[in-house]
This record gives structure tokens, sequence and C-alpha cells, in this order.
């Protein structure tokens, strides 16, 4: 069966993940993905992990990871040979992705001036307008902008970040949904389009509650950390060898609970029946006992046997073992250029499980397809030489 996205062709000029994990969408359900990178190579290439912590222009673990399936060409741009490489690659795509610089995206845009060109995504901290539009920012201020970073914390405490990462993501996802409706808007009006993907306006639109409720209240959501200590029990608790996340503050979770626990007689205390939401501690008497007595998959599985909202906080290490992640394929094994080595699957599957519209091709070194791309789109031998020997090329 032919993957859902063959055909589609997309250059991508990116300087984060946010870029690479847009793209990557398109890659790994079979878009042919063109990433122009310069001569020090992407920076995501950069960015440990590496194997053995030895660094590797080609064995960096986010380039690993979210540069899939796609091919690289190395390029300056900043001369006029340059932009006449990207303007060819321009007439193989059919969307082209920006992240990069404010300034860097609208020199890239203006080589583009009829609809016989691709539509664009640009991706850009706060957008290509406004007082803020040349920013540099990275995750953490993303968020911080966002007040996201505000509420991931408890009262008389700083904030705290998120994994590292995470937000470019988030962002880059965003970029691929809007990325798809342009190229399907542009493939069915035959209307060329240039969007705009700001992460902070995609974070805080797609992510954040806490300026919903500020809105409509003028309150500024409570800082509580990982649990609620007046609506309980509701939040993340430890137990045995770690930590589960609990949802049981209303009925008939709360009942389940307490007869799971072997407390039904909570039921009948006015504690907790009348004044629950001052009574926090009085009732850790009762959970809290059961907790430290069991591991967390015990618990995931006792509690969801009395139908009770819970889940095992999982770190790394228990990812590979989780019987759902198994049975779900979520997890492949791919070889790339340190080896074999493991990597997520798909984020969604179509039709049925295990069809083949999802595929983990290995990420490219670093202009591994420089050359055959400059053949593609028209350059003869003598014309390439010159390039590499000007240092347009590499």
């Amino acid at each position: 069966m032919d993957q859902p996205l063959n055909g589609i062709c997309v250059v991508e000029i990116s300087d984060s993940i946010a870029g690479s994990a847009c793209t990557k969408t398109f890659s790994d359900y079979g878009a042919r993905v063109i990433k122009v990178e310069p001569f020090s190579g992407n920076k995501i290439r950069r960015m440990p992990p590496f194997k053995q912590d030895i660094p590797d222009i080609n064995g960096g673990g986010y380039h690993l990871a979210f540069d899939t399936g796609k091919e690289s060409i190395i390029l300056d741009f900043s001369t006029n040979s340059g932009i006449e490489v990207i303007d060819r690659l321009y007439q193989l795509a059919d969307l082209v992705i920006f992240d990069t610089t404010v300034e860097k995206t609208k020199k890239l845009r203006s080589i583009i001036n009829d609809d016989n060109y691709p539509s664009t995504v640009s991706i850009t901290p706060h957008g290509m307008s406004g007082p803020f539009q040349d920013r540099i920012e990275n995750d953490m201020s993303i968020l911080a902008w966002t007040t996201r970073m505000y509420r991931n914390s408890m009262d008389n405490m700083e904030p705290l970040r998120n994994a590292p990462g995470s937000t470019l993501v988030q962002i880059g996802h965003t970029a691929a949904a809007v990325a798809m409706g342009i190229y399907w808007g542009h493939k069915h009006d035959e209307i060329r389009r240039d969007a705009e993907v700001a992460g902070v306006e995609a974070i805080l639109g797609n992510v954040d509650t806490g300026f919903v409720s500020w809105i409509f209240t003028g309150n500024l959501p409570e800082r509580i950390g990982g649990q609620l200590k007046t609506r309980y029990p509701t939040g993340i608790y430890p137990c045995k060898d770690g930590y589960i996340i609990l949802s049981a503050n209303e009925e008939p979770w709360f009942s389940r609970l307490c007869n799971a626990i072997g407390h039904p007689e909570i039921l009948e205390d006015d504690r907790f029946t009348k004044d629950r939401e001052n009574n926090w501690p009085a009732f850790m008497e009762y959970l809290g006992p059961y907790l430290d007595s069991h591991d967390k998959n015990y618990i995931f599985t006792h509690l969801q046997e009395h139908g009770v909202m819970v889940a095992p906080v999982l770190n790394a290490s228990d990812l590979l073992d989780d019987p759902q992640a198994k049975a779900r394929s979520s997890f492949l094994k791919i070889d790339s250029a340190i080896g074999e080595h493991t990597l997520a699957g798909a984020p969604f599957h179509l039709n049925k499980m295990n069809d083949d519209s999802f595929r983990l091709l290995a990420a490219p070194k670093l202009g591994e397809h420089t050359n055959t791309l400059l053949h593609e789109i028209g350059y003869t031998k003598d014309e390439i030489i010159a390039l590499f020997r000007a240092k347009i090329i590499g």
C-alpha cells in the first residue's frame, strides 16, 4: 500500500527542533523532504545526546529522531548563486517550511513571486510582525511567554520548565497541521498561501487553559504543583517504587477508591462527606499506607480493576517494557549512522494496525544528497564542480 503522502515534496530550511518535528510528520508518512543545511550542519545535529558522549555531526540523538527519511543538501544561500539553487529547489516543492530568523525567512520568501511556487509555513517565536518579531527565543522562554511555566509550580516556589524540547515539538506539530491544510487548499483551489506559526501563539492557543480561566474569572489559576489538596485525591502521589497519578475527587471514582483501598468507612465520615477540602491530611492517613505498600504497576492494575482513574508515572526506562506500547508497536528499531537503535513509532494509525502508511527511515548524513539533488534540478557536472569550488555547496 502506498504511503498517504507519497508524491508530496517539502523543502525544509530550519534551525530548530520545531522545523524538524514539523517535516518529520511528512517524511514518515511518505513525503519527500529536502533539508537545506549550512556547511556546519543544522543546529539539531549538534544537540546531545551522542552515543558514548562522542560528538558526531551525523549521530546526534535529536537529529536521528527528528530527521528520519529526509534528504540533506549543504548550501550557502547568502550568495546569488546559492539563491538560484534555492529557487530551483522551490520548483520541485509543494511546500516550503521555514524555521529560522524573521530576516532570513523574509529574504527566502521574497523569491516566491507567483502562484506557480509552493505555499509556505514560517515558524518563528513571535510571528513575522510586531515589536518582538526579531527576538531570539528557545523552548524555555516561549513557555515563559505563555503563562504555562508560571503555573507549572507551587505557590512560593520558582516556576519550572517542561521537558527539554517538548515545547518546540508541539509547535512543530501545529505547523505540520497548518502545512497540510494549506497544501490541500493550494491543490484544490490553486491559491498559494503563506502561513505563519508563532510559537507563543501556538502554545497559548493549543494547550494553555490558565489564560482561559483568567479571561472569564479575572483570577489567576492556583499554582498547585502536582496535587490538588482541596479537590483530592487528584494529582501525583508517591508510592513504593515511584509515582502514580490519580483522579478520584468526584463520584463515582471517590467511592470506588475508598472501597479499593479497604476503607469504605470513609464514605460515612463527615470529614470527607461534608468538609473534605479541609481534611486532606486526615485522608492521607488512609491513602498513604496503601500507596507506600505497593508499586506503581500493582496500584495501576488494582485501582483500574475497581474503576478508578489512575496511571503510573513512567520514566524513559519504563517505556519499552510497557505492555500497551508493545501491543501497539509504539517503538521501532531502525538502523542509522550509529547502528541499530530504537525510536518512537507512528503517532497515529490509518485504516488498521501495522499498515504501511508509516515508515521509519534513517536520518541523512550531512550533505548526503547534495550532488544528486543538484543534478535533478538541472545543474551540469561542471556547474556542480564550480559551485563546490566557490564554496556554495558542500
